[in-house]
């Protein structure tokens, strides 16, 4: 059933009654004028035949027929008459004078739509006193008919001009009337989107003024509940996963973030430790504040240091600090450390701890191995680095791949176009059908082997290279959802964004843009300057947009409310730690109802069992994704 507005409503039902209303008055009105006038030509008819009556009573008397013809011809020539006629008692016809109904200036449908039956007059001439002659008349009907034609028409435009002015000043009041529904239309939108505004009390409609109130609260009660979730989620997320002295990730999750980087394969994983040896004689010669000092400086500058190099900073315990960085290399790893190195060194001559103390950094690199060989290199490595001065460094020996053959494939094909797409289902919890697919890029080696993107994405990024590899991904990935009902995810870069012409070509490329889906990195989207903008621009033309890699933090949750994302990926580590945690499973199952009253889907990643996968849709999630599913080709 097709739905139409209040307003309309209103306006049909008041023209409704309005055109009843008129009929009836313009019905009655007309109705009453026509009576009138057959009551005048009645009356008209009847005093002409008794003045006709006494007028011809002398000629009659003397028989005088050329008296009697000439006064009935002078009257009847006068055009009001249909009909004249002078019979005897008896009936015999002295003199009849007739005419035929002509009616100028009246359309012949209102004749025959108001007929007036025109009743005749009636009188008795006397020759003394015997009865001379009986004198009858029909007046003529159509001076009445364009009476009540002009009548009707007067009436009509009136009625017109009235009816307009009165549907004008209608329109106007429900239009003023009904205008708080369209504020209330747009306050429930604004709450849904997560936008809290108020509407003014006043309005003209007393009920209207009430519901505005009840919405104003509404709005309010809605505001401060997603409030309290976030705070909820801020403080569960810091309290579990966070170190309570420095607010960086804790052990837990700095090892469960490992894992999961270890498990993504081709990638290789470095980690640099921060040691600070001698930190408890510190503390119990220069007292625990001093301690404390130390051990938020030190974990400052690891925080500065894991954003310029996109890792992952974390305390391990006491005056231990790590960083992990995903997707890397020798020489970046290197210069980590050696920064890190200099960074403990510094904080150690600003507090003038003397010999009391000193920093040392182990760092290794892995690609496929266990967390704990990982771990027990930089702890091999740091120990050789504490045979230095405070400040050195040390990288494990033996396992540090070399990345030119990687660079040399990544150039090979981007150069002959032999990127290769692989598709992983990401599938809804409800009733584990296929929500979408996400792209996978894959390049070849001269080995035939593929390597995957965590193996040569940084590397891309390095080089430059970033927008060059995005648009191959998209192109190949189009090649593919073009047609197809079920659409699919690219993991772009926040710099392809910002690329000359990127968002033009892609905008260009893709004619049904509900089909792609764009995903991008939480942290470098809002660490990429103008970023932000590019991907409003992406929304604007019917893109959605899902924010991979969302970790719930102080500064993240409002980001939510500000981009507005179509889906949110929650990191992989989280999900690891949710089926063991319960306190993450909280965490979790609380963001889930955010991100649900935002209106914003959410999807679980790092699924690698089916335990795991039902413990997180228990948990409120939308959608799974993960090597349970394993990645496909699409044909």
């Amino acid at each position: 059933m097709k739905s139409f507005s209040l307003k309309t409503l209103l306006l049909a039902l008041l023209a409704l009654s309005f055109l009843i209303l008129t009929a009836i008055l313009f019905l009655a009105s007309l109705t009453h004028t026509r009576d009138f006038l057959m009551r005048q030509l009645a009356t008209h008819a009847q005093d002409t035949a008794t003045t006709l009556a006494l007028q011809l009573a002398p000629a009659l008397r003397v028989k005088d027929l050329a008296a009697v013809t000439n006064t009935v011809d002078a009257l009847f020539d006068s055009g009001y008459y249909r009909r004249i006629a002078l019979t005897t008692p008896s009936g015999e016809v002295i003199l009849a004078r007739e005419s035929r109904v002509r009616i100028e200036g009246v359309p012949e449908w209102f004749v025959h739509l108001l007929p007036l039956a025109a009743p005749n007059g009636s009188a008795e001439s006397l020759a003394g006193w015997q009865r001379a002659a009986i004198i009858q008349v029909a007046s003529h009907p159509g001076f009445a008919y364009r009476q009540l034609w002009q009548t009707m028409r007067a009436i009509a435009l009136w009625t017109l001009v009235l009816g307009s002015i009165a549907a004008l000043l209608v329109i106007w009041l429900v239009r003023r009337a009904l205008r708080p529904l369209g504020d209330m239309e747009r306050l429930a939108m604004n709450v849904a989107e997560g936008r809290f505004v108020q509407l003014p009390d006043l309005h003209p409609v007393r009920e209207l003024t009430a519901i505005s109130q009840a919405m104003n609260r509404m709005s309010a009660s809605v505001e401060r509940m997603l409030d309290e979730q976030r705070q909820l989620v801020e403080r569960l997320q810091q309290e579990l996963h966070h170190d309570q002295l420095t607010g960086l990730f804790n052990r837990t999750y700095l090892l469960a973030a490992t894992d999961a980087a270890l498990s993504e394969p081709g990638q290789t994983v470095g980690l640099a430790i921060l040691r600070f040896s001698g930190l408890a004689e510190l503390s119990a010669q220069r007292g625990r504040a001093v301690g404390d000092q130390l051990v938020r400086s030190a974990a400052s500058v690891t925080e500065v240091l894991a954003a310029e190099f996109s890792g992952t900073a974390g305390r391990l315990d006491g005056g231990q600090f790590a960083i992990l960085l995903e997707q890397t290399q020798e020489a970046t790893l290197a210069e980590l450390a050696q920064r890190l190195g200099e960074a403990g060194a510094q904080i150690l001559d600003e507090l003038q701890t003397g010999t009391l103390c000193h920093a040392h950094v182990g760092a290794s690199l892995a690609a496929g191995a266990r967390r704990a060989v990982l771990f027990a290199n930089a702890d091999a490595a740091l120990r050789d680095a504490r045979l230095g001065p405070s400040g050195s460094y040390r990288l494990a020996a033996g396992t540090l791949p070399s990345a030119s053959d990687t660079r040399q494939a990544l150039l090979r094909a981007i150069q002959e176009n032999a990127l290769q797409i692989e598709w992983q289902p990401v599938l809804r919890c409800k009733d584990q059908t296929l929500d979408h697919f996400e792209a996978y890029a894959r390049i070849p080696t001269p080995q035939g082997e593929l390597l995957p993107a965590g193996a040569f994405i940084y590397l891309a990024e390095e080089a430059g290279l970033a927008a060059t590899l995005d648009e191959l991904v998209v192109t190949h990935a189009w090649m593919f959802l073009d047609g197809r009902q079920t659409p699919g995810a690219v993991n772009l870069s926040a710099n392809s964004l910002l690329s000359p012409g990127f968002l033009d070509w892609l905008i260009q490329l893709v004619h049904s843009p509900a089909q792609l889906r764009i995903e991008l990195s939480h942290n470098s989207l809002f660490a990429t300057p103008g970023a932000l903008e590019a991907v409003q621009r992406l929304k604007a033309a019917g893109f959605p947009i899902v924010l991979d890699r969302f970790v719930p933090q102080l500064d993240t949750l409002p980001r939510l409310r500000e981009l507005r994302p179509h889906t949110v990926k929650v990191e992989g580590v989280l999900c690891r730690l949710a089926r063991e945690n319960a306190g993450t499973r909280t965490l979790l199952s609380t963001l889930c109802v955010h991100a649900r009253e935002l209106g914003i889907a959410i999807v679980a990643t790092g699924v690698e069992g089916e335990e795991q996968r039902d413990v997180l849709c228990e948990l409120g999630f939308d959608a799974v994704q993960g090597r349970l599913y394993g990645p496909r080709e699409l044909t």
